[in-house]
């Protein structure tokens, strides 16, 4: 999930990108600025669903109450990233929030990753005689 978030922020980079190259001489066409975000785009729909596959994975694995509730941050910071994005497409200043909403997802999946890959090796060394 961290390395997509990575990607995703990528993605944005690669739209705007595209789109100020197109967009020079002249105005850019409708259909040349949803190529330059169609990736973008579909990746955070396909983000969502990861996070929803994960917390469903969480309360199926029966994980603690506190890392449930943890892992349901994810979907919750995604879905606002995407109403952020949505709203910035009619009033640009909601649009300005969509951006940060994404460094929290990153640092936010960087932190359940870590977290993650960390476990294993306490419960070992606590093993140990």
């Amino acid at each position: 999930m961290f390395l997509a978030v990575i990607v995703q922020i990528g993605a944005a980079g690669y739209g705007a990108f595209y789109s100020a190259d197109k967009a020079d001489p002249g105005p850019i066409s409708h259909h040349a600025y949803d190529h330059g975000w169609s990736f973008h785009k579909a990746l955070g729909y396909v983000l969502f669903l990861a996070a929803l596959v994960a917390f469903a994975l969480a309360v199926i694995g029966r994980f603690e109450r506190k890392r449930v509730i943890e892992i349901s941050g994810l979907p919750l910071l995604i879905a606002a990233g995407i109403g952020l994005a949505a709203g910035g497409e009619s009033v640009p200043v909601i649009g300005i929030f969509h951006p940060l909403v994404a460094f929290m997802i990153l640092g936010f999946a960087g932190r359940l990753a870590y977290e993650a890959g960390r476990g294993p090796r306490r419960r070992r060394a606590s093993m140990a005689p």
